[in-house]
């Protein structure tokens, strides 16, 4: 019998991984992070939250230097346009928050070389790694590779 092409189809929706789910909430928060850091350098506020987030000299830079504070606000919307396309499940929301976060980790490594090292970031960036890295988080989005090398021996050819 044919299906009828005015029924209502049944599509059962793809839940979410919960790798995603964490890096949305990771790329978020970073972004928040990035946004108080801004509000902080505008109020020229020392507060105990930028003490513990060691954003001391960053709020200075801020507040002495305008390029700085766009540069900030800038990176802060890719972040969260990021985390748009995460959560949308597009490859361009992964690969932003793979260029991002790979500029954090080299801002990082330079960090830790100069002695100004800051580890709750640092901790953020290495777990963002961690599950951009994720195969469902790859999969989901649509980077993965679909050719290539495969090391199984049924490859070989006799």
């Amino acid at each position: 019998m044919a299906r009828m092409t005015g029924a209502p189809v049944s599509v059962r929706r793809r839940k979410r991984p919960f790798a995603l789910v964490i890096l949305v909430t990771l790329m978020l928060f970073k972004s928040v992070l990035l946004i108080l850091l801004v509000f902080g350098g505008l109020t020229r506020s020392d507060s105990v939250i930028f003490e513990a987030l060691q954003f001391r000299g960053a709020v200075a830079a801020v507040q002495d230097v305008t390029v700085v504070l766009v540069g900030i606000l800038i990176v802060a919307g890719v972040l969260l346009v990021s985390t748009l396309g995460l959560l949308a499940c597009k490859r361009v929301g992964w690969l932003l928050a793979m260029v991002t976060t790979g500029l954090f980790v080299a801002v990082d490594i330079l960090g830790f070389v100069t002695g100004q090292v800051n580890y709750l970031w640092m901790a953020l960036n290495i777990v963002t790694v961690f599950y951009l890295n994720q195969r469902e988080v790859r999969e989901i989005v649509g980077a993965t590779s679909t050719g290539g090398f495969d090391p199984s021996p049924a490859s070989e050819v006799a």
